[in-house]
């Protein structure tokens, strides 16, 4: 394997240090390898062994090598070792190779799929959200050489199979799944919403079969396949489909506004906060209680209108490459749960955005880049690197095991298809 496959944004990143707005040093809790744990606990520079000392922990129950150890932040959430000069002290004493894997590695997915080596950029990350973003045109795919500095971990964000690199048959299945799933994402004659009803269509028959207790190879996908990419000729016929499901806007703003208040408010980070308080005033709601009143529905439906509509009516590339990338980066649908529960999340999650975009958008009375990405990088942050957000999601929907993709579709409706 002595290629990566990437978006072709990948290897344009480069940190922009002091000048982001959103410092990865603060904030969250910061995961120590084994490796790295050792030789933070061991040093002995003058300057920076007292720090290890302090702010060095193990951790008492890690799921694996590259959580064994973490830092310990200070009062205000920020890294012992972040200077006021908004650098890192272990990089500029002992340069980057002594960084632990989570430093090294973020914004970066490092995933592999069968064989192939794949990475990615996370959106949590400011300016990897406006590189990956802000591109209106379709995201591409490539191959790039290893980087010794990131490529040479055993680390891994994402794997499957989680223990060996499968079937190449299978695997060569599940890669054209993968395929159909971001051509119907990428379909630009198709309103997002009625991309992600044949998403779910999709997931939906998929599940089906991979879930049948006659089920033995991928390949039993491929018919599903072959007819699903025939859909996609004929992308009218689709979007009449979706015009014909019925928007409840009440159910969608009090669905996510508790959503937001039980989970996603709980420990929000300064500038997340700032999107959900703007959003909040912006509708004249109160963000626990009051979402499903005539006037908060009255003041959302006007600004989709008058704000939102517009801003997003050359724009929907910002959509469809958060979606697309979530594919990509997170190894969509084939990891962390259920392909149901998976697109469920994708859904709530576009869901989410819109709400907030359309309450920020009352508030400025209009949108730009810089708000729209501020709020798709916060709440990346919050939702991306949490484990129990899918969980949350799900239980916040009343999912079941007999549930049909149909029944979160009104999420994806507003006023207009």
């Amino acid at each position: 394997m002595d290629n990566i496959s990437v978006p072709a944004y990948y290897s344009k990143f480069a940190c922009i240090g002091p000048r982001c707005e959103d410092t990865c040093c603060s904030g969250w809790t910061i995961s120590i390898d084994s490796a790295t744990y050792d030789k933070y606990t061991k040093n002995t520079h003058q300057k920076l062994a007292p720090l290890f000392r302090l702010a060095v922990s193990k951790n008492l129950f890690p799921s694996s090598d590259s959580t064994y150890g973490q830092m310990k932040m200070k009062a205000n959430g920020s890294c012992h070792f972040q200077e006021e000069d908004k650098l890192c002290a272990i990089q500029k004493n002992l340069g980057a190779k002594a960084l632990s894997t989570t430093c090294k590695v973020y914004p970066r997915y490092l995933n592999q799929f069968g064989s192939q080596r794949e990475n990615a950029l996370g959106i949590s990350c400011p300016e990897a959200a406006r590189l990956v973003l802000l591109n209106p045109e379709p995201m591409q795919f490539g191959m790039v050489a290893l980087d010794p500095g990131v490529d040479d971990q055993t680390f891994r964000s994402y794997r499957f199979p989680l223990q060996n690199d499968g079937d190449p048959s299978q695997i060569a299945v599940l890669n054209d799944f993968r395929a159909v799933i971001i051509a119907t994402l990428q379909l630009r004659t198709m309103s997002v919403g009625a991309r992600m009803m044949v998403l779910g269509c999709l997931l939906e028959d998929a599940n089906r079969i991979v879930t049948a207790d006659t089920f033995v190879n991928a390949s039993e996908l491929s018919s599903t396949l072959a007819s699903f990419a025939g859909m996609l000729s004929n992308p009218a016929a689709l979007e009449a489909q979706f015009v014909q499901i019925q928007p409840n806007v009440a159910r969608k703003l009090e669905t996510i506004t508790e959503m937001i208040s039980s989970s996603l408010m709980v420990g929000a980070s300064a500038r997340f906060n700032e999107c959900l308080l703007a959003a909040a005033e912006g509708l004249d709601a109160d963000p626990v209680n009051e979402a499903g009143t005539p006037g908060v529905l009255a003041r959302y439906l006007q600004s989709y209108t008058a704000f939102y509509a517009p801003f997003f009516k050359d724009r929907q590339h910002i959509f469809e490459n958060y979606l697309v990338n979530q594919v990509i980066a997170r190894l969509f649908p084939f990891t962390r749960g259920t392909y149901l529960d998976l697109y469920r999340e994708l859904v709530f999650n576009l869901s989410i955005t819109q709400v907030l975009l359309v309450g920020m958008a009352a508030k400025y009375e209009g949108l730009d880049e810089t708000r729209v990405i501020q709020l798709f990088q916060s709440f990346s942050r919050k939702s991306d690197h949490n484990r129990s957000h899918l969980d949350t999601l799900v239980k916040a929907l009343g999912s079941g095991a007999q549930d049909s993709f149909v029944d979160v579709m009104w999420l994806l409706k507003d006023v207009h298809p």
